[in-house]
């Protein structure tokens, strides 16, 4: 088990954005946080075009007993901070895209990185990840789904009602052998989350 701590840090639009949109709640991974480069990179682009971005911040040392709740936990707290008005959208990589259930109650929009598809490795939830999936798969509102055919937690060629980006050769981290090339799935990875966001704010 697990929870050693739960908490969330606030950082403002950027003073030089020329729209202030709204609020990203954005949900990180098992082991890997909202410092670490793809999910960094992201906030980066989202507070630059005008989004307030609240990270919910864990440190694990497995996985939660029920890993569901545990996320779900976590996106209500950030949902209840004090924000300014505007829309919300959910922005979750791995373990934090299990928070798909509850934002789909909320109607909220959402951005799935790398989302936990198969039970595998570090994440051995069979019924998690196929209920995951079938909700990912349906989801009801506008959404965008991003993975890599290295991923063993991926199912390649997946398909829902909203918009998929395969990334050919990224892994779980939507990296791959090269240095280069991992900047370059990154970059294109923010700028696609950024251009998917600025049509619901």
């Amino acid at each position: 088990m697990t929870e050693v701590s739960l908490g969330f840090r606030a950082l403002a639009a950027h003073r030089d954005a020329l729209k202030r949109r709204g609020t990203v709640l954005m949900l990180p991974g098992r082991a890997y946080s909202c410092e670490m480069p793809l999910l960094a990179q992201t906030t980066r682009a989202l507070r630059s075009d005008g989004w307030v971005v609240l990270q919910a911040e864990w440190h694990l040392e497995g996985l939660p007993h029920d890993p569901r709740g545990f996320v779900e936990r976590a996106a209500a707290q950030l949902d209840a901070v004090e924000r300014q008005t505007g829309p919300v959208l959910v922005v979750a990589k791995s373990l934090g895209t299990l928070a798909a259930h509850w934002s789909a109650e909320r109607g909220y929009p959402a951005v799935w990185l790398t989302p936990i598809f198969r039970a595998s490795g570090l994440h051995p939830m069979p019924a998690e990840s196929e209920a995951l999936k079938q909700r990912i798969r349906t989801y009801p509102t506008d959404n965008l789904v991003v993975g890599g055919t290295q991923d063993p937690l991926w199912v390649n060629g997946f398909t829902g009602r909203g918009e998929v980006i395969e990334l050919p050769g990224a892994d779980h981290a939507l990296e791959t052998g090269s240095m280069v090339a991992s900047a370059r799935d990154h970059r294109a990875t923010a700028a696609a989350v950024v251009d998917f966001a600025s049509k619901i704010g």
